[in-house]
């Protein structure tokens, strides 16, 4: 699953802000097929088995313009793959209090987007059809409505939803 909590909102005994930094943090982040070492395997293969129709033509001038067209390919192929990792940067964290939620979205341009509200008011809605998404899930609080986890899949949305119900139960309920 693309998101996990700190600690169980169930698990946890909520407290004011001004008590010391959120029980639960809740941090959902973009899916990411290769790792840094798979990345590196990856171009090593592509590399090793465009050499074989060079090796083909060894010794002759027609070889020069396959390698070239080869170390093209390879080369788009590189910085398309870094440009998708570096798109996978993206994570939101979801921060909860007994009286403040703090959601940040840290963009891979390096810029953060923020919103806050009281979990008491803040409604979790998840619309099953919108115009363009399926499970359209958004967090409506202080006058302001935002979405959460928009780059996860539309089956994991409403678990995601059922999460935050029950953190959002939990924080606002009186122990």
């Amino acid at each position: 699953m693309p998101y996990s909590w700190s600690t169980l909102p169930e698990k946890v005994s909520f407290h004011k802000k001004s008590d010391g930094p959120a029980p639960v943090v809740l941090t959902i982040r973009t899916h990411n097929s290769l790792n840094a070492n798979g990345f590196m395997q990856f171009i090593a293969l592509t590399a090793a088995l465009m050499l074989i129709p060079v090796l083909a033509f060894l010794g002759q001038i027609f070889m020069w313009i396959i390698a070239g067209s080869l170390g093209t390919c390879l080369t788009a192929i590189w910085l398309a793959l870094k440009a998708s990792w570096k798109q996978g940067q993206l994570r939101e964290e979801l921060s909860i209090w007994s009286d403040y939620v703090l959601l940040e979205r840290f963009n891979p341009n390096g810029s953060t987007q923020v919103w806050h509200a009281n979990p008491y008011w803040t409604e979790i809605r998840l619309t099953p059809t919108n115009s363009y998404v399926l499970n359209y899930l958004t967090l409506r609080g202080n006058s302001r409505e935002v979405e959460i986890g928009a780059f996860l899949s539309e089956d994991e949305r409403p678990l995601l939803e059922k999460d935050l119900l029950k953190a959002f139960n939990a924080a606002t309920t009186p122990h």
